[in-house]
């Protein structure tokens, strides 16, 4: 039975995709035996199944998503935290003994994981599972548009981390912490992740990210000699 699409095909709702229904994936519905497509978004292919990533959409927590956010409050035994999307966490600042393992400020900015997301909230790892980013850059894109940077087996993430020599902490929430040796790797990082964000689903994106890093660092070299 065939497919009626392709990898990073362009799908609207109501869009036929497959006649096999146990190829049915994310943002999919089955009716009359067949397969369509429920959004608006790109085709990807994981599992035996048909995906479709929305070309827009809130963030939704998922326990042990990897999460960046920013403290915006404290509480006598636990911080606020601003996932973005108004979705706020929450991370307990003391042990079950009373003590606190850690301290953070508001405004500053946090790496870690959802430990728990349900009716009494969302709850965020502390301790060892936590890192506070203290330099960097920034940066925030569609949280829908996270696969499509970290790529297949983690590719696009690879070719990011080897064109600016920069380090990345990557939040399913849209957020992205760029650490480069200066600002100019760092921002050539930004630019790309932006070209990510906006052609997705255009084919031969590797080697436009990979363009225009080398043109954001080129022309910084020669203007300086």
């Amino acid at each position: 039975m065939p497919d009626y699409v392709v990898e990073w095909e362009v799908v609207t709702p109501g869009q036929i995709l497959s006649d096999e229904v146990k190829k049915a994936g994310s943002h999919t519905y089955i009716y009359g035996g067949k397969v369509y497509s429920a959004v608006t978004g790109v085709v990807s292919f994981r599992t035996d199944k048909i995906n479709i990533i929305p070309a827009k959409g809130p963030y939704r927590p998922q326990e042990n998503d990897s999460i960046i956010g920013i403290i915006t409050d404290i509480k006598p035994n636990m911080y606020e935290v601003d996932l973005g999307w108004h979705v706020v966490g929450l991370i307990k600042s003391k042990s079950k003994k009373g003590r606190t393992s850690f301290k953070l400020n508001i405004g500053d900015v946090v790496y870690t994981t959802v430990r728990y997301c349900g009716i009494r909230g969302v709850f965020l790892e502390s301790g060892d599972g936590l890192k506070k980013i203290e330099k960097g850059l920034l940066v925030m894109i569609n949280p829908v548009k996270i696969p499509r940077l970290i790529g297949k087996k983690g590719n696009m993430l690879s070719l990011l981390k080897r064109e600016t020599e920069c380090q990345f902490y990557v939040g399913r929430n849209g957020l992205i912490a760029i650490i480069g040796k200066d600002s100019k790797h760092e921002f050539a990082a930004a630019s790309a992740i932006k070209l990510i964000e906006e052609e997705s689903h255009i084919k031969g994106l590797s080697d436009r990210v990979s363009a225009l890093i080398r043109k954001i660092l080129f022309s910084e070299v020669e203007e300086n000699e």
